[in-house]
C-alpha cells in the first residue's frame, strides 16, 4: 500500500481548488498593491476582494481581517501587538491570561512578555476538557490587558467552551485573543453569536497555501505593530501582500466551511475506529482526553513501554506519517507540556503519538494505520526497545 498520510494537524496537502485559483496570480504578472498604475490597481483589487470573501465567510467586516505569513505570526502580532499597546499607556505590569495548553506561539510569547516585565497567569484544563472557571473568573476581575485561549488543542483536540468564554470577558470589560488555527473547519466559527475581539487562523492548516495566517482585529481591539516598514494590512503588518496567498486563504476556507458538516461526521467516524481499534491492539494504551469535548479530526494515544521519540520513526518506515505532538516541537524528546498539563508526572511514562485526518484521509487510511500501529509497537516491545 502506498504511504498514509495522518499529519494533517501539522500540514494539510494543498486543496486542488485552492491551486487553480491560486494559478493566475502566480504565474502571470502581478503588481504591488501600493503602486498606483494598472497593475497596482488590479493587484489591490484582488487583494480587497479576497480580504472581502474571508470576511463574509468569517461572518465579519473586511476592514477587520489582516492577511499575515502564518498562524504564528498572528498569534506574535495579537499578544506582542497588545503589550506594546499597554507600554504606550504607561501600564507598568500588565497583566496576560492563558489556559495550560496553548500552542507554544502563545505560551512562548507570553514567556517573552514576562521577560519584559509583564505578568503571565495560567487557567488550567483538565483532561475532561473543564476549565478552572473561578480561576478565570478570579483573574478577569483584575481587568488583565489581554485573555488568550485556543479553541481546539493542537495535540490532543480538546475543544474549549471559547463562546462562553467570550461572554465572560465581554461582561468583565476584558479583550479576548482566540487561537483557532485547528478549529476552522472543525467546528463552527460562529463569529456573530461570538464577537471575539482578536483571533487567529493558518492557511495550510486547511489545505490553504504555506506561510499565510490572517488577524481578525475587531473594531476596538487597539493593537501595535510588531514589525516596521510599511502601512500594509492596516498598519499592523508591513510588507508587501502575497496576492496568490491571500485569494488561496480565501479559497481555502470557502471550501472548508462548505464541508464542515459532512467533514466533522466523517472525520469523527475515521477517529473513532482508529481508536477502537488502537485500544483492541495495543495492552495499556491510553485515548488522551477521551471524554472531553473533541474536534474530529485529531487522535492522540499514549503507549506505555515505549520512548517518546521513536514511534513516528519507525511508523514511517512502515509507510505511516504521524507525528509525537506538535510540529513545532519536532526533534524534542521532552514532556509535551500540554500533556504535562493534562496528567502530571505520568505523562513521562508513556509515549504519546497523535493522528491526524484531513481532506485526502479515506478509510483504507485509517485500516492500514490501525493494522500497522500494533505490529510496530509489538516489535518494539518484544526488541525491549526503551525497556
Amino acid at each position: 500500500m502506498k504511504p498514509v498520510y495522518l499529519d494533517h494537524a501539522a500540514a494539510s496537502p494543498l486543496r486542488p481548488e485552492v491551486r487553480e485559483a491560486m494559478a493566475p496570480f502566480r504565474d502571470g504578472l502581478v503588481g504591488n498593491p501600493s503602486s498606483v498604475h494598472r497593475w497596482g490597481r488590479s493587484a489591490r483589487a484582488t487583494l480587497e476582494e479576497a480580504r472581502d470573501r474571508t470576511a463574509a465567510l468569517l461572518g465579519v467586516g473586511g476592514r477587520e481581517i489582516r492577511f499575515v505569513r502564518g498562524g504564528t505570526e498572528s498569534v506574535n502580532l495579537a499578544i506582542l501587538g497588545r503589550f506594546g499597546g499597554s507600554q504606550a499607556e504607561g501600564k507598568g505590569e500588565p497583566l496576560f491570561v492563558r489556559s495550560s495548553l496553548e500552542h507554544s506561539a502563545v505560551r512562548e510569547s507570553m514567556d517573552e512578555l514576562s521577560s519584559r516585565g509583564a505578568r503571565v497567569e495560567t487557567v488550567s484544563v483538565a483532561p475532561s476538557g473543564e476549565i478552572d472557571m473561578p480561576g478565570l473568573e478570579a483573574l478577569l476581575r483584575e481587568k488583565p490587558e489581554l485573555v488568550s485561549f485556543q479553541w481546539v488543542n493542537q495535540e490532543t483536540g480538546i475543544v474549549l467552551p471559547i463562546p462562553e468564554i467570550a461572554e465572560r470577558c465581554r461582561a468583565a470589560g476584558v479583550l479576548l485573543h482566540v487561537d483557532a488555527v485547528q478549529a476552522a473547519g472543525r467546528v463552527p466559527l460562529d463569529l456573530t453569536e461570538n464577537p471575539i475581539p482578536l483571533l487567529s487562523l493558518s492557511a495550510h492548516k486547511l489545505g490553504g497555501p504555506r506561510g499565510m495566517g490572517v488577524l481578525l482585529v475587531r473594531s476596538g481591539a487597539e493593537i501595535r505593530p510588531i514589525l516596521f516598514g510599511g502601512g500594509q494590512e492596516g498598519e499592523i503588518r508591513p510588507g508587501t501582500e502575497d496576492i496568490a496567498g491571500a485569494v488561496g486563504t480565501a479559497r481555502a476556507l470557502e471550501v472548508a466551511l462548505w464541508e464542515l458538516e459532512e467533514e466533522v461526521d466523517r472525520l469523527s467516524e475515521l477517529r473513532d475506529l482508529l481508536a477502537t481499534r488502537l485500544k483492541e491492539g495495543i495492552e495499556r494504551l491510553r485515548v488522551h482526553a477521551e471524554h472531553a469535548p473533541r474536534a474530529p479530526h485529531i487522535l492522540n494515544v499514549g503507549i506505555p513501554e515505549l520512548p517518546r521519540d521513536l514511534l513516528p520513526g519507525a511508523l514511517d518506515l512502515e509507510g505511516v506519517a504521524i507525528s509525537a505532538g506538535s510540529a513545532c516541537r519536532s526533534g524534542s524528546t521532552a514532556v509535551s507540556p500540554v500533556l504535562e498539563a493534562l496528567y502530571g508526572p505520568s505523562a513521562g511514562s508513556v509515549a504519546p503519538i497523535r493522528f491526524s485526518f484531513g481532506w485526502t484521509t479515506t478509510r483504507e487510511d485509517v485500516e492500514f494505520a490501525a493494522e500497522t500501529t500494533p505490529r510496530v509497537v509489538e516489535r518494539m516491545r518484544t526488541l525491549g526497545v526503551g525497556g
